[in-house]
């Protein structure tokens, strides 16, 4: 993974590519990019600025929305206050269009074998602190709260009980989670893609991450010529950084400033 550069020393040359385009395509994760990793996901609320910023973003003609997470869809929806914005949870497996319309993309025949979810289940009573996140087409595995010295015997045990499945499982390492999920050809970088291509082909589009499933996501959109903006890491596959969720917050309030005068619309609408 190459060193990032800083987003900052180069908004001259975003405003350049937002002059040339006619449309603009902004998607991002939620935990950890546009509200701060939380000891208990229930605690990592949107805050009234970065609501706001996205409303606002929202009535801009022109600029479409999205946002991507591991969250379920129902969870995801209630922390997401604005209309009109698509929506992709549990990293792509099922979907809210702009309308409000839902998907769900994975079958029966691939749900997560009941009885791997119930050796996981086991395996968190064992370590207090951590507990089973369950998402219905799949589940996180939370030990944030496992004391420092047992979390690498945590992280074992989880790969053990998981590798009898792997052809029928994906397991991925994030912040202090494991998340588990169906082994089908679908992530939060297939949804967004999906999404990429109902817009219009000379759009600008942006992307922002902050964790390890957000990599691939990465790849796809710098593939197709967009803006990849990593939160808080060093090395990523993305383009450029900034240092916190704070900083995603100002970007996008710059990014409705300066759509706003490109679009012609005067000065940027309030809430």
């Amino acid at each position: 993974m190459a060193r990032l550069k800083p987003l900052w020393l180069h908004l001259n040359d975003l405003a350049a590519r937002l002059a040339r385009s006619s449309s603009v395509a902004l998607a991002c994760d939620y935990d950890g990019t546009l509200t701060p990793i939380a000891e208990h996901p229930a605690k990592a609320q949107l805050s009234s600025r970065a609501g706001s910023a996205l409303m606002r973003l929202s009535r801009l003609p022109d600029v479409h929305l999205a946002v991507l997470s591991g969250r379920g869809l129902d969870d995801l929806v209630q922390c997401i206050p604005v209309n009109g914005i698509f929506l992709a949870g549990v990293a792509g497996l099922e979907t809210q269009d702009e309308t409000g319309r839902r998907d769900i993309h994975v079958d029966h025949t691939h749900e997560i074998p009941p009885e791997l979810r119930q050796d996981l289940l086991r395996w968190c009573e064992r370590f207090e602190g951590a507990w089973l996140e369950d998402k219905n087409l799949a589940f996180a595995l939370h030990y944030r709260a496992v004391k420092p010295e047992l979390q690498a015997a945590f992280g074992a045990g989880v790969r053990r009980r998981v590798r009898p499945h792997q052809s029928r499982v994906v397991l991925v390492h994030g912040k202090r989670v494991f998340e588990v999920t169906p082994a089908v050809q679908r992530d939060k970088s297939v949804a967004l893609v999906d999404w990429l291509a109902r817009q219009r082909p000379e759009m600008s589009s942006f992307y922002f991450g902050d964790d390890t499933n957000d990599e691939p996501v990465f790849d796809r959109v710098k593939d197709r010529g967009g803006v990849t903006v990593a939160v808080g890491r060093l090395a990523s596959h993305a383009e450029y950084g900034v240092g916190s969720t704070e900083e995603v917050v100002w970007f996008l309030e710059w990014l409705e400033r300066e759509w706003s005068l490109r679009a012609g619309a005067g000065e940027p609408v309030t809430a």
